[in-house]
């Protein structure tokens, strides 16, 4: 997985798709539901077809005859496993086994078992813990004992032995006297004293439990961990699992949404598919939402375990895809189940078996609820603040560029711009309107407005991954909010695309100066987030002017712009996306008339814009007349771009305020709250993922999967953040204050309920992901 972008190296979409075509053919279900009742629960010529693909093997060095890959590469493939349901012990050897012996062996024990473990050659199990401290408590009631003559000896009983059953040895964690950790042994299956098959209703992976005896002759047993290695190698083992098991319950958690979407576009209700229903389609499309955000959580993950990393960071991040991997796997199957009515609960369908997996996966290595716990000991630790951060400085990418951007902000943002520290966001963007425009002054004297626009344009022409690193140090220093926001990150950007030249020579150095400022005339009183359905009108004089009739509202910071862009009716008749025109109009004129409106936590950043034969030049229309949807289309699409990241670190800071005042009003020590706090720590990390995924597409204008629910996933997010930042606020937030640390949450509070309206309803957002992500119809119409 490529920088920062999480996008897959071409190697690693030849696994993927390789994979797929594999076990397409080769874990169809009707093959899972017949190895499901053989003896071993698998077919021999899977287990051969997996050897020959290579799996055991990928992140098995390649002086040891593995691929030499890594975390990304064994979860792609885990992720497939669980799609397909692969019944087969390639999660408890090539996975578990093979983990175990990279992470806890001695060079020697590598050098002897991961050969043929790669090649398939042979196959082992270990134990698969249902508890939150992981592999630590694999030792379970195992003893290791010492002689001198036949070596090592093993007593005891250990459980949760995946596909145990014909394996040729056991990795096998036991404590040992004198030692503060466990060690791991190499069992063969002739020293085991009983193995004994633990029936269970998800017959896809069989489980087993074994007996071994101490006095047992000539056992064979062998000792392969390097005691050295055994603290951190049983905590980075535990993670990378945790890892792995999401990513295969996010592959589950897919194709319980394939067999839904696909059985609603066939079942039919009062004569017409239920995927027409809207209540259906916004079921799938929450189904959807969850599965991206585990993907985005996966894909974070398994990138983090491949860079230099903090072993803490891994396991806490690892740990919260797992918790959401096990509650988004659940949720996806208990959906599937109810949206295919009575047949989803027989076992002749599908969604039984997913239901059954969902069950069954969630507390291995931890459920949701423990792993949460876990989280929230990590962010709330009593260390510095910089660590637990959701976005650490990492220490890939153009540190050059990093230094430069913390630099300058430290030496300009002092002084009388000091006190627009962390000013400015969402909820606070009347925050001195006037400074702030001087500090705009200031950015464009250093060159660091429009640092993605070209060259040609007066930008820096900056790369994805340097954007990325500009925004975040940006937000990290505590930047305001930036007021020239809408005119270079929305109208710039579109003029630069859709605009003419002459259009571009107006506007743009303008805009880059920070000496005109914009706002965006989109919604309407009675559209909403209907954009088709705008009613304000426009119409071309003689003289080719365009006069503007009509009203927009929920304007930001209208009072403090020079110019608005709008979108209005320029057909008589029209309907829908048909007939829309794209507008440049100068705010400061007699026929528009601006009223702030008050909102329910005393700001007043929103406006209503009242146009009454309101005039734009002939020559201020973007596109051609009849093409403004798509003008305003582009546009959207440009807003889902790389300064999501620096609203991600304006975030960050709002939750390290969270926590700073739940340490100081004592609701830190609440279990309920702790768990709310690391969910909002992960969840900033998905998003943060999510963004990451947007930027690696090829066309930056595109909708991909991920770009279709960050809209939904970022606003619920924050709303619930701001209910949680009341929470622990409790009593001392009750009334309006200015204290720095509670002030800022009061505001997050009440202006975080805006976030699931503004810009398309969480209803309206439901719905173009189900239709535009999942295809299901755009309206289902009453029988006549």
């Amino acid at each position: 997985m490529q920088g920062m972008t999480l996008t897959l190296t071409q190697d690693q979409r030849l696994i993927r798709d390789a994979a797929e075509t594999f076990l397409a053919a080769a874990s169809t279900s009707a093959a899972v539901r017949r190895a499901s009742v053989l003896p071993d629960g698998f077919e021999p010529s899977v287990w051969r077809g997996i050897a020959e693909q290579g799996w055991c093997g990928l992140a098995v060095p390649e002086a040891l005859g593995g691929m030499g890959l890594g975390a990304v590469e064994v979860a792609l493939v885990q992720e497939l496993a669980g799609q397909h349901l692969l019944c087969a012990p390639y999660f408890s050897s090539g996975v578990l086994a093979t983990t175990l012996l990279l992470e806890l062996g001695t060079e020697a024990a590598r050098a002897e078992h991961l050969p043929a473990l790669a090649r398939g050659e042979r196959r082992y199990s270990a134990p698969l813990p249902s508890n939150g401290d992981g592999l630590r408590a694999a030792a379970g009631e195992l003893e290791a004992s010492h002689s001198a003559a036949p070596g090592w000896h093993l007593q005891g009983r250990t459980a949760r032995l995946p596909d145990a059953l014909g394996a040729d040895a056991l990795l096998l964690l036991a404590r040992i006297e004198g030692e503060a950790l466990p060690g791991l042994f190499h069992v063969p299956a002739a020293a085991v004293a009983a193995l004994i098959s633990v029936p269970g209703f998800d017959a896809t992976r069989r489980f087993a439990e074994a007996t071994l005896q101490a006095n047992k002759t000539a056992s064979g047993i062998t000792r392969l961990d390097a005691p050295e290695r055994m603290e951190n190698g049983l905590e980075c083992a535990t993670a990378l699992l945790r890892l792995y098991i999401a990513a295969e319950q996010l592959g589950a958690a897919q194709a319980c949404l394939n067999l839904t979407v696909a059985y609603t576009a066939t079942r039919k209700q009062f004569g017409r598919a239920i995927a027409g229903f809207q209540a259906v389609k916004h079921r799938c499309a929450q189904m959807m939402v969850g599965i991206e955000n585990l993907r985005s959580a996966v894909a974070s993950a398994a990138a983090l375990a491949g860079s230099r990393a903090s072993l803490a960071d891994l396991s806490a991040e690892c740990a919260g895809a797992k918790a959401l991997a096990s509650d988004v796997l659940f949720f996806c199957a208990q959906e599937a189940i109810q949206l295919h009515g009575g047949v989803g609960f027989t076992a002749e369908y599908e969604p039984q078996l997913f239901f059954k997996r969902a069950q069954a996966s969630g507390h291995w290595l931890g459920t949701a609820e423990v792993l949460g716990q876990r989280v929230a000991a990590h962010v709330l630790a009593p260390v510095p603040a910089v660590a637990g951060h959701p976005f650490p400085q990492e220490e890939e990418g153009n540190n050059a560029l990093r230094a430069e951007v913390a630099a300058w902000m430290a030496e300009h943002l002092n002084g009388r711009f000091a006190a627009l520290k962390h000013r400015g966001g969402p909820g606070d963007e009347e925050a001195d309107p006037a400074l702030r425009k001087d500090w705009e002054r200031e950015l464009a004297a250093g060159g660091w407005t429009g640092v993605g626009w070209p060259k040609a344009h007066g930008g820096r022409e900056l790369s994805i991954a340097e954007q990325v690193i500009f925004h975040e140090e940006y937000a990290r220093a505590g930047g305001p909010g930036r007021m020239g926001h809408i005119g270079e990150g929305l109208l710039g950007p579109t003029l630069i695309k859709f605009g003419t030249a002459a259009q571009q020579q107006r506007f743009l150095p303008e805009t880059l100066a920070g000496r005109e400022y914009w706002a965006q005339g989109y919604s309407e009183p009675n559209a909403g987030s209907d954009l088709a359905n705008v009613q304000t009108r426009c119409w071309q004089l003689a003289d080719g002017s365009w006069r503007v009739q009509g009203q927009k509202i929920w304007t930001s910071l209208a009072q403090e712009s020079d110019w608005i862009f709008v979108i209005a009716r320029s057909e008589p008749g029209s309907r829908g996306s048909k007939g829309l025109s794209f507008l440049l109009l100068p705010l400061k004129q007699p026929g528009i008339t601006i009223r702030p409106i008050e909102q329910m936590g005393g700001g007043r950043e929103f406006n209503e814009v009242f146009f009454d034969e309101a005039v734009a030049a002939a020559e201020h229309i973007v596109g051609a007349p009849g093409e403004g949807w798509k003008v305003a289309m582009g546009l959207l699409e440009i807003e889902r771009g790389v300064s999501t990241l620096g609203q991600q670190m304006h975030f960050a800071h709002e939750l390290e305020l969270v926590i700073a005042a739940a340490k100081k009003f004592g609701a830190a020590e609440c279990p309920a709250i702790r768990s709310r706090i690391a969910a909002a720590w992960h969840g900033l990390k998905v998003l943060r993922a999510h963004a990451l995924r947007m930027l690696a597409g090829e066309d930056p204008l595109s909708l991909g999967r991920e770009a279709l629910v960050y809209k939904y996933a970022w606003s619920n997010w924050h709303r619930d953040l701001g209910k949680l930042a009341m929470d622990v606020l409790g009593a001392e937030g009750e009334a309006p204050s200015e204290d720095p640390l509670i002030r800022p949450l009061q505001q997050l509070f009440f202006f975080s309920r805006a976030d699931t309206i503004y810009g398309g309803t969480n209803e309206i957002q439901l719905n173009l992901i189900a239709e535009r992500g999942l295809g299901m119809p755009r309206e289902a119409r009453p029988p006549s």
